[in-house]
């Protein structure tokens, strides 16, 4: 990179840490300058002063809330912040603390709504959307309090503005920046020829980085505001530092390595350059600055090359280029305009090998264990997110380190790559189906496989391919129609299928509603049909066999809601990865056929007997399927025999009727005589 990275706008916006007004639109735009008499704030209204001062040095300012390499000034500044987070920038605060500066008139301030990089040419930030027309300080304004009310004393060097209707908005939106001189004259060029370097600005509570541009807000409570801007009197002279990192040997990572020198303003001086980059820094040439590599491990220094671009610049008092074959601390000479540059190259001193995961069929977490020749590495896992996308195993999510930090003492060296699968499960169970180290396949062992290493240094990307397998289930269903029963099914894998000489299962439901499916449950067999492995399955449902008074018919078998024309009593089933669960929904419907009714009439002397039977129709009660098939019980013999008891009863009065009217022949009736007494 070439600069440093700037905090986002939302990052440097909550780090003021106060609560802010809501604001109220107003209209009106009024300037106070010297000589206007100064009038109370109208309600409603949000003013900022902004004041500007000139300090003989970089050391007489005072720095912002955070010292990093975000600052802008060609120099490090002096004392550290007064100032607390979210406590308003305050007259009270910067006067005692900035002794040395004094006012700076005619001096301009531009407000935006954003930030929009730098200006070319510079390094300074500039605001986005500028608006005009520029602010300009004059001698003196009146000084007002926080709620924009006189105090009766002034303030030289600085300009009050009343913020329009839009620009209150853009407050309360925290779109409303500011920053020091304009977007294409951030020095004041125009008024002070060559004559101000850039220092600090801080605003209303933005106080934490030391760039040009801060943002303007209003603490609740509060309706005036005020921002400092403080430039020093040196005439500018900046040069660029470009510090970069190359390796002799590229690995699977690109770490970072540290620095530390005068030329960061992070606190120690500390810094960090990752491998394939550059880091820069435009600096003052009237002092030196200086840098040097911190150790890494796992890398050596090979060399440091320093070249000035206008041959100006000095490297430990040599003239460029120059090069430094130890790690010491180099001294720049910074020369005014120039890019000074120094290339560090290192090596990598240890077997680099990068373990990779990948999985197909899910994903999941998966430990590794590296051995490698002086013995076990730390421990490491690898977490796929997606199949068949590689994940590194590091030893830890939080700071991962990927690589083996050992360089063999003897060559060739093995190292021993194992992993930990997770349990098998209802759900399944993982296995190792691939292996290869820089694409070359290997035949994967159980979890363990061993890398062999020939040269040093040597850089090795081995990758574990891990495939899951789901566990497959059958679940059956029986339902009746017109009768209940009993049925049997039996399961017999085919060739496919891997459950080997295992005794298979039958199982067997039992409807007791017409309608109402049942679930089929084991009755014998080594394994059931909850855990089975992929593959062809045969299901043969014994009978129906036929019963007396009526007949049994298979109805289509539905499997995961497919259904398929019936054959006698079976259908094939195929577990897959993609569909490991299929229920099967068998349906047989009974018919019922009334046998024909058989009339016999009897003749004695003195009646004649009809009787009436329907053969079977006792029977039938007795009488279920044999060899396993489907037995009609309880309500299947419920026709026949009402039928016979209604015949018989029927019978039964006949005969009565009979016998009644022979006992009428039979009886001799007498005959009445009127003369008998009563």
């Amino acid at each position: 990179m070439d600069r440093p990275r700037r905090r986002t706008r939302t990052s440097r916006i909550r780090t003021a840490g106060i609560a802010l007004l809501a604001l109220a639109p107003i209209a009106a735009v009024v300037t106070l300058a010297g000589g206007t008499p100064a009038r109370a704030a109208t309600p409603g209204t949000y003013l900022v002063t902004l004041v500007a001062r000139s300090c003989p040095t970089y050391q007489d300012i005072t720095a912002n809330l955070a010292r990093n390499n975000i600052q802008e000034s060609l120099q490090d500044l002096g004392a550290d912040t007064a100032y607390t987070a979210g406590q308003p920038i305050s007259p009270s605060v910067e006067t005692p603390h900035q002794p040395n500066c004094t006012p700076l008139p005619n001096w301009q301030f531009q407000f935006g709504n954003g930030i929009n990089g730098q200006t070319p040419g510079t390094n300074l930030s500039r605001v986005a959307n500028p608006q005009s027309p520029p602010l300009t300080t004059v001698a003196s304004v009146p000084l007002l309090d926080t709620n924009g009310n006189p105090t009766g004393s002034t303030i030289a060097g600085a300009v009050t503005t009343t913020l329009t209707s839009s620009q209150v908005t853009q407050a309360a939106n925290h779109n409303l920046w500011i920053q020091g001189g304009t977007t294409t004259d951030p020095l004041g060029n125009t008024a002070h020829p060559n004559q101000y370097a850039f220092g600090a600005l801080r605003c209303a509570i933005d106080n934490l980085n030391g760039d040009n541009v801060e943002w303007v807000g209003f603490p609740t409570g509060q309706s005036h505001v005020f921002c400092y801007y403080y430039a020093v009197a040196l005439p500018p002279a900046p040069g660029t530092i470009r510090i970069s990192k190359v390796l002799t040997s590229a690995g699977v990572s690109t770490p970072t390595f540290p620095f530390t020198g005068t030329v960061s303003y992070n606190p120690g001086g500390a810094f960090d350059v990752q491998a394939g980059s550059s880091i820069s820094f435009t600096r003052d040439s009237n002092v030196n600055w200086n840098f040097q590599e911190q150790g890494t491990p796992g890398y050596s220094f090979t060399s440091a090359v320093c070249t000035s671009q206008n041959g100006q610049s000095t490297f430990n008092n040599q003239t460029a280029p120059v090069t430094f074959n130890t790690n010491v601390l180099v001294d720049v000479n910074l020369a005014p305009g120039d890019l000074a540059s120094c290339i560090y190259t290192n090596a990598r001193n240890v077997v680099d090998l990068t373990v990779l995961k990948q999985t197909i069929g899910g994903v999941g977490t998966f430990p590794i264990a590296v051995t490698t020749p002086s013995g076990p590495a730390p421990a490491r896992s690898a977490t796929t997110t997606a199949e068949g996308v590689p994940a590194e195993a590091c030893t830890s999510d939080v700071v991962p380190v990927c690589d083996v930090v050992d360089n063999p003492a003897t060559l060739p060296a093995t190292y021993t790559v194992a992993e930990t699968l997770p349990a098998t499960t209802g759900a399944g169970s993982w296995a190792v189906s691939a292996f290869d180290c820089n694409g070359v396949a290997q035949t994967p062992a159980l979890v363990s496989m061993a890398v062999t290493v020939t040269t040093p240094n040597e850089n090795l990307a081995c990758t574990f391919t891990n495939t899951f397998t789901p566990t497959g289930s059958i679940t059956l269903t029986k339902t009746t129609t017109g009768a209940t029963g009993t049925t049997e099914f039996s399961i017999v894998p085919t060739a496919s299928s891997g459950q080997g000489d295992m005794a298979d299962p039958v199982y067997s439901a039992t409807t007791t509603q017409p309608g109402v499916p049942a679930t089929a449950t084991k009755v014998s067999g080594d394994y059931g049909l909850d855990s089975l492995d992929l593959g062809q399955y045969s299901i043969v449902e014994s009978g129906p066999s036929n019963v007396p008074g009526g007949t049994w018919s298979p109805r289509p078998i539905t499997c995961n809601g497919t259904s398929t024309s019936p054959t006698p009593s079976d259908v094939l089933v195929t577990l897959t990865a993609a569909d490991p669960h299929v229920t099967c929904a068998f349906t047989n419907a009974f018919t019922a056929t009334p046998p024909p009714a058989t009339t016999t009439t009897t003749t004695t002397a003195p009646a004649t007997t009809t009787s009436t039977t329907v053969p079977g129709a006792v029977a039938a009660a007795d009488t279920g399927a044999s060899g396993g098939g489907l037995a009609m019980t309880g309500e299947d013999v419920r026709l026949p025999l009402g039928i016979a008891v209604v015949l018989a009863v029927s019978g039964a009065a006949l005969l009565a009727v009979d016998r009644a009217r022979r006992r009428r022949r039979l009886v001799p009736v007498p005959v009445r005589d009127d003369r008998s007494p009563r």
